[in-house]
């Protein structure tokens, strides 16, 4: 028998759900949950999956968004009412210098350009103007909502881009991106610090490169603290985030999980309905369960770098001794 050559499979959240009922003993293969019954196990599922952001990393929930830096300002909101901040962005440049409260900007390109995107443009005064696209009016020229707060000339940097990030749960590594050029830009490495760190330290608005950062998770958005006033506006901080799993709202919904944790969802779900809806105890449930932590190990195992481990000192504390 030839193999399928197919590697997509997957299942939806109602589907699961069904499956996890059957697995459960409550229904039957043929029998499919009514409306209460798949309300009850979709809430229980959405606890579920919220209570794994705890487990820490997870490489498929961790990726990279870009902080744009502001001067004078040493403190920004990470999250969709936040400063600008984003995993996706296009860079391009001035083509004819423009005004103080210009609203038409010529460009060298505006393609990936869309009406309602953000979009900074860096003035001569060091600082960025920071706006929405009111329209695109060709391949070169675009409109902005609010006029230039100064002139901007030819060759200044202009960044646009679509959706600010979601509020992040962690930040596992921050680099500061210096932009020398639009070619060359050079990473180094910050380092996060407690609260207590970030408090005691003295004249945080120091004009300098940012090397440390304290991480404040809040609700709607979160808060980054960094250590260093930037004073190129140019420069950025790219952010390695870990993100929340998406909501599984609708019967249709795809699951934000790799699909080698599906095994892991499904027992689980599966043990969680055997206790609400068997007697509590009995040798289903608890065989259930038992399968199910061991899913959720192996799901975890999985899910972790494969590099070699180094341990080095912190070079900040060598010679403190």
């Amino acid at each position: 028998m030839a193999v399928s050559g197919s590697f997509n499979f997957t299942q939806n959240r109602d589907n699961l759900i069904k499956d996890a009922f059957v697995e459960a003993g409550i229904l039957r293969p043929d029998e499919t949950p009514d409306y209460e019954e798949n309300s009850y196990a979709a809430n229980t599922l959405n606890r579920m999956l919220k209570s794994w952001f705890q487990f820490g990393l997870h490489l498929f929930a961790t990726r990279d968004a870009t902080l744009f830096l502001e001067t004078d300002k040493i403190q920004y909101s990470l999250g969709p009412t936040g400063d600008h901040c984003t995993e996706s962005f296009t860079e391009t440049a001035i083509k004819v210098a423009a005004s103080t409260s210009a609203t038409s900007i010529d460009v060298d390109s505006t393609t990936g350009m869309s009406a309602s995107d953000y979009i900074g443009i860096e003035l001569d005064s060091g600082a960025v103007h920071w706006t929405t696209i009111s329209s695109v009016t060709d391949s070169d020229t675009v409109v902005i909502a609010s006029g230039l707060a100064s002139a901007a000339a030819v060759d200044n940097v202009v960044y646009f881009y679509t959706n600010k990030i979601q509020r992040p749960l962690r930040i596992n590594h921050a680099y500061y991106r210096d932009h020398t050029t639009a070619e060359v830009k050079t990473d180094t490495r910050m380092y996060e610090i407690s609260r207590d760190e970030y408090l005691s330290l003295s004249a945080k608005n120091t004009e300098s490169r940012p090397t440390e950062y304290y991480f404040d998770p809040q609700l709607t958005n979160c808060v980054l603290n960094i250590y260093g006033e930037p004073t190129d506006v140019k420069d950025t901080i790219v952010l390695a985030m870990q993100f929340p799993f998406d909501d599984m709202d609708a019967a249709a919904n795809d699951f934000s999980f790799p699909v080698e944790w599906l095994d892991a969802i499904h027992l689980n779900l599966a043990a969680r309905l055997a206790s609400a809806y068997r007697q509590g105890g009995d040798a289903k449930t608890m065989e259930l369960t038992s399968r199910a932590v061991r899913a959720l190990e192996q799901a975890k195992g999985f899910d972790e770098e494969r590099s070699d481990l180094q341990i080095v000192p912190d070079p900040r504390w060598i010679g403190d001794n």
